[in-house]
């Protein structure tokens, strides 16, 4: 015969959500019914048996389990969904390890994560909070608590528990990159570079702290250090939305150079003059649909400096320089949206190409 198992906890820190009921639902049949059969399921994920008795004399649950001869560890089998990126399959496993053991802090972290990253974050912060009550220089559980307070919007709060974790912890690399996303949207990019600079030598191939201190450069002003950690991150390669960030960042510092490199770009004159010319035998549709062409590559990053025509495009027959396709770009938008800003100021070269087509 197994050995069975129990554990009890009161009615209020059962979560209702887990199971879609209401406050007013407590006690009532189907309050039973789902209760004992969200144990029964969660029990059974890792090879045990479970039955829920509720007693609404004193307002519990006592909860019934044993093994089976399939059983494993459920901390093994959470582990597993959470590295898979199945967090709402393990969330209920989380939070009946939670009401099996409340004061365990290896779960109470999990699922303090686990809540955080499914955009719940008022209950993060509270079971966070408990885990800081339990464990009070658990500094992963700090690191935690203040990403949950930094995605509500409450940076204060958030860097008082980033430095406080570095106190304890001055290579903490999660805190720096957190502190650095922190004080970014506070706008402090210089405090940022400082922080990010070190979490890059700490993990120097993590794409998300090197594009973050390359954003940091860029707004404190230093573009060219900029330019050198986006080519870093573009070269390590990574996620998707990260290159293009990279990559588009890239485009911006480039044409602020342009610009500040020559009052005029007799290239850039002409290359509108052409495109002028072109747009005549092309309908409005054709000119808007080419601009947005243009623009969707940019976000991936053209680049400018290059005089060579490597790049191609659907709209258009031919090969094109980065500097070739944005100056058409700048033209293209003229004829449908004047006050656009494309992110580059050709003004000058534009007024020069329609003097010269007598405009």
């Amino acid at each position: 015969m197994s050995q069975e198992y129990s554990f009890s906890l009161p009615y209020e820190a059962f979560d209702l959500s887990l199971v879609g009921l209401q406050p007013e639902d407590v006690g009532s049949d189907l309050f039973i019914e789902r209760v004992n059969a969200f144990f029964a399921a969660q029990f059974r994920q890792f090879g045990g048996s479970a039955q829920a008795i509720l007693n609404d004399a004193n307002q519990t649950i006592e909860v019934r389990w044993s093994k089976t001869k399939d059983f494993v560890d459920p901390k093994d089998r959470v582990l597993k969904l959470l590295q898979g990126g199945k967090l709402n399959e393990a969330l209920p496993l989380l939070w009946t390890l939670h009401q099996q053991s409340p004061q365990d802090t290896e779960v109470l972290f999990n699922l303090g994560v686990t809540e955080s990253e499914l955009g719940r974050f008022s209950k993060a912060l509270l079971i966070l909070t408990r885990l800081l009550e339990i464990e009070p220089g658990h500094v992963h559980g700090m690191v935690a608590k203040a990403v949950a307070h930094i995605r509500l919007g409450e940076l204060a709060e958030g860097e008082e528990l980033l430095f406080e974790a570095l106190r304890l912890q001055p290579d903490n690399f999660w805190a720096l990159r957190n502190l650095g996303a922190c004080l970014m949207k506070q706008h402090r990019p210089s405090d940022a570079v400082k922080v990010l600079s070190r979490a890059v030598a700490l993990s120097p191939k993590d794409i998300q702290a090197i594009v973050g201190l390359g954003q940091a450069l860029e707004e404190a002003g230093d573009d060219d250090a900029a330019d050198e950690q986006f080519i870093k991150a573009i070269n390590l390669g990574g996620p998707l939305e990260l290159i293009d960030l990279a990559k588009s960042r890239r485009t911006k510092i480039a044409h602020r150079n342009l610009r500040a490199d020559a009052e005029f770009r007799p290239d850039v004159m002409m290359y509108m003059t052409g495109a002028l010319e072109r747009f005549e035998s092309m309908s409005p549709d054709e000119v808007q649909k080419l601009a947005y062409e243009i623009a969707l590559k940019g976000q991936n990053g053209l680049d400018i400096n290059d005089p060579a025509p490597k790049y191609t495009l659907n709209t258009l027959p031919g090969n094109y320089s980065g500097l070739h396709l944005c100056s058409m770009m700048y033209a293209a938008f003229k004829q449908f949206a004047p006050n656009q800003d494309v992110g580059i100021d050709f003004s000058k070269e534009y007024a020069a190409a329609l003097g010269m087509r007598g405009s």
